[in-house]
This record gives C-alpha cells, structure tokens and sequence, in this order.
C-alpha cells in the first residue's frame, strides 16, 4: 500500500510531519481503519516534498564490502511496506512499471533507456582515468552531452562493453531508472582533447589533459578489425549526482525517503533479476541517487548504473567461476563443508562448461539455482526478501518471451553470431528455472475478474507448463472493510454468490482460492461492487 498517502490519513498532523521527515528507519505501527480507500489501488506514489537539502554523499567500497559482509542476520523479517493493495510496486522515484504492465516492442526493447540516435562524432576528450585496471574517458559528442566511456578489458575485447549494454535494457525494461548506455566504435581521428580537460597528475591533483595521456588509454584497450576502439557509452543521467543509496536504511536528508530500503519490494525482488543475469556486483556503489526537477518540485531519483559485472563478465576480466555462487568471504558453514570435502565431491558450478566464444565469458544455465544464487557479498535488501517478493519479480522475468530475450541480447553488439545465441538458450534457460522455482513458493494465480457472474483468474504455474491442469477450491465472504473482518457465505466455486450479485454499490466480497491439496498457500482476492461490474480493488497472498 502507498504508507504515506494511508498514514496522511490516519496520523495527526504533527505526528505525520515526524514520520515524513524523520531521519531514522521507522517501523511503521498496524493501520488502523479500512483495509481500502476509495482510490485503492495506488499506482503512483505522489512527491510530498522538495527534497532541496540533500547534499552530495561517496561511497566507501572497502566500508560497505565489510560492513556487509560480516552484518549479521536479521532476526525479524517485515512485508514489504511500499506495495499498493495488489501486492505491486507503484511508480515512484524508485521504479516505473514497463514491460510486465504493457509489453513493450522490440524496438523500444533494444533501445531501452535510450533514443535510436547513439553518441555522433567528433568527440572531444573532457576527462580521463589513466591508471588501474579500468581505464576510460569522459567526452562529449558533437550534440555537447556528456559521456562515461569504459573499454572492454584487452584480454577479453567485447566482454564488458557488451554486458553493460544489454544490462542496462533488461534494467529499464524491468522497471528500474538506469543511464542511456550505447556500443560505440571510435576511430582515433575524431578524437580530440577539449581545452579544459583535465586528469589527475602524480600528487593526486587535478591537471590539464594533453593528447599524450589519449594514447595512453587506447593503448591499454584492445580494437577492432577494422582499427577502431569500441567503447561503452553511458550518458550522464539527469539532475545533480548525489552518490549512492545503501541497500538499507533511508536516506536522512530526504524528506519522501521514509521506508528501509531493505523493505522496499523493488530492491528485495532485484534479487531475482540480478540471479536471472547474474549481476554479481549489485551493491551501492553501482546505483546513483540524483536530484531532479518535475512539475516544481525537486525530489531524489534513484538509479542503477554500471552494469558490466552481468552474464560472464566481471568488468575488467571473465568472472570467476565461485561468483553468483559464493560470497567473496563465504560463510562459516560454507567454509567448514569445503574444508570436509577436502576437493572431493565438487559443486555442480565447480565443473560447468561454458564455450569459448568472444564475448560470453563464464556465464551457465546447467548449475544455476535462483534460490541459492548471491551476489559477491551479502546485500541486505536481498536477505530481506520472502516468496511474495520473489514471486512479484518471477512474474516479470518469465515475461520476457525468447524473441524479447534475443533482441535485447543482440544490442550487445556481438562479432560472433554464436554469442547472441549463446547467451540467448543460456538466458531463456534460467528464466525457466527461476519460474519453476519460485511460482512453486506460493499459489501463482492471476489475472482476477469477474465476467458474467464468475470469477476468471490464470494459473502461471499451469500456463507456463510447470504442472498439468488443477483444481481450486474457492471460499466466498463478505468483507467489512471499517472492521477489516469476513462474514462467511455458504456458496463455493467459481459462480458469484447471489447475494453478492444483489449487493449494492460500494460494498466489498472477498474469495479466498485454494488448490486442491495445497491449502496452505492461498490468494484471497477483494473486489468492491459497483454498477456495472465488480472492480478488483485488492490481493493477499499467504504460504
């Protein structure tokens, strides 16, 4: 539900105002009053607030990797707090419901976050990383946007360029804020050093860029058959960069930041999109958080960003074959078993084969499962999640049909057509592992209505193939929603009950459906009745 339009409602003003500008990660008490509002359900989170005085924040890498990785587990798990009464995640500053919600084309597929017109030369050089393992430009085309421009490691020349691409449309069409990435080919002649483009120098201080300090990125780079250097492309997103958001907590100096971050649907359910395309470094120092103006009112968006750690790539090398698998520090118990086994008896992952095409990297469907998969080390909003959360994500990574799948796989640009395939079989093979998986967790039904006096719903399970055709029980109630209780109807099935059929408008029924045998998982489905016909007005989900 949308926790700050239901408590505006609920909460004294003085109270409400604490609550919205608090700056401590508050557990939010049991709603009193109805269970539904006349507007529900909520599909955009409305901004509140100008966000004015948020200021600039870095990440800490080192901080971060320990602090999670030695945090213990949460003793206490909460619903997620910012779904609407169907269980989704409403647009907001964080998410933006896309394919899932209204498929998109293939065309806007492969051009994700982005227009069908990429960077045009002539560039010009504004800023450079000479040094590390991961060197790379700032530049601005002939239109004067700004870029970050990052290479493919010269030991595997498509690899990272590629899976930052691809990453970033399977991103956006998944919902998510991301930057406008392209595949570019530059050819050293339309390249030039802007007049105010700078580097660092030996003492760590800024000094001016000269032409000397080009060559000595491109020398690190590999190119092209025909001579040129192929880059990543990633525009510089809108609004004022303000660092990173954690994965937990709020951000104090955000007044609409008022949910744990680590309860929020959309950060518990990346989990599964992460696992679908083995996105291992997901941590904060990949997200962006940045200040924008809409309508007069400037708020906080987030993003993610950098996505070259995807399929087999670990950005500036092929990943390691324990990632998506181990945490860079394993678990205690993880440790001892390893220990016990003395190298006998290895994990699946241990042994799986991937081929040797430009560009793939280590990157399998034959050891994956979506259940134990992890990200190089522990992410708290990915601890936090429960069925319902994986459920909501399963769903839309089951959406992408093989021919959706494909085509955003083909903006990586591949030289080798078997690498498109490749990664295409490997993809729709984890989509379907992660379905079987996690539509198995709950009772995966959907598409509630009422037509001609029936209740129509779709099994996923069923459509999908995972299990043969099955029968439901369906209890019928009347719902009181000032008290939030259920007056049981003698009537079961399908058929709506007669007496709901007579009911005025604005009252409010409810049918809880089990599968014969399973009574355990349910969908107990609300709708409020109207003039014409019954409007599905919310959905709860029990395991």
């Amino acid at each position: 539900m949308d926790i700050q339009r239901r408590f505006q409602k609920i909460l004294p003003g003085t109270l409400l105002a604490a609550f919205l500008l608090t700056a401590a990660p508050v557990v939010l008490p049991a709603a009193e009053g109805p269970k539904f509002y006349p507007d529900e359900p909520v599909m955009t989170v409305p901004r509140r607030h100008n966000a004015t005085g948020v200021k600039p924040r870095k990440a800490d890498a080192l901080f971060d990797f320990i602090y999670n990785s030695f945090e213990p587990e949460p003793k206490k798990i909460l619903p997620a707090q910012n779904v609407n009464t169907l269980g989704e995640v409403p647009d907001s500053e964080w998410y933006t419901n896309r394919h899932f919600k209204r498929r998109m084309s293939l065309d806007e597929l492969h051009h994700g976050a982005g227009e069908a017109t990429p960077p045009r030369p002539p560039y010009s050089i504004v800023g450079a990383k000479l040094d590390g393992i991961s060197p790379g430009f700032r530049m601005k085309d002939s239109k004067g946007t700004l870029y970050f421009i990052k290479p493919d490691p010269l030991s595997a020349p498509e690899l990272a360029t590629a899976a930052d691409a691809v990453g970033a449309r399977f991103f956006h069409a998944l919902g998510y804020h991301t930057p406008k990435n392209y595949i570019v080919h530059l050819d050293r002649k339309d390249l030039t050093v802007a007049r105010d483009g700078t580097t660092d120098g030996a003492n760590g201080k800024q000094r001016p860029m000269t032409i000397h300090d080009v060559e000595k990125v491109l020398w690190k780079i590999p190119r092209t058959s025909d001579g040129k250097y192929r880059f990543v492309a990633s525009e510089a997103i809108d609004g004022t960069p303000l660092g990173p958001f954690r994965y937990e907590g709020t951000r104090s100096d955000d007044p609409n930041d008022v949910i744990p971050h680590e309860n929020r649907r959309e950060l518990r359910g990346l989990h599964v999109f992460c696992a679908w395309l083995n996105h291992t470094d997901a941590k904060a120092g990949n997200s962006q958080d940045a200040l924008v103006e809409e309508n007069g009112v400037k708020y906080v968006r987030h993003y993610l960003i950098d996505f070259g750690a995807i399929f087999g790539s670990d950005s500036d090398m092929i990943k390691n074959a324990s990632f998506g698998h181990d945490y860079i520090i394993p678990n205690g118990k993880e440790t001892l078993k390893r220990m016990f086994k003395f190298g006998f008896n290895p994990e699946p992952w241990e042994t799986a084969e991937t081929p040797k095409i430009r560009g793939v990297g280590r990157f399998e469907a034959s050891a994956f499962d979506p259940e134990k998969w992890v990200s190089n080390f522990p992410n708290r909003a990915f601890i936090h999640r429960l069925p319902d959360d994986e459920y909501w994500a399963a769903r839309q990574v089951m959406n992408f049909t093989d021919r959706e799948i494909r085509a955003i796989v083909e903006t990586g640009q591949y030289s080798d057509s078997r690498a498109i395939d490749y990664i295409t079989h490997t993809l729709i093979e984890r989509r379907n592992r992660i379905g079987r998986a996690y539509f198995a967790k709950v009772l995966p039904l959907e598409g509630f209505a009422i037509q001609e006096n029936r209740l129509q719903f779709r099994d996923l399970a069923v459509d999908a193939g995972f299990l043969p055709a099955r029968q439901y029980d369906i209890v019928w109630s009347r719902f009181e929603n000032s008290t939030n209780t259920h007056s049981p109807l003698s009537a079961t099935g399908a058929v709506l009950p007669a007496e709901i059929q007579a009911s005025p408008a604005g009252r409010y029924f409810a049918a809880r459906i089990t599968a014969t045998g399973t009574p355990q998982k349910a969908v107990t489905v609300y709708f409020r009745t109207s003039s014409s016909v019954p409007a599905l007005v919310g959905i709860d989900r029990s395991w």
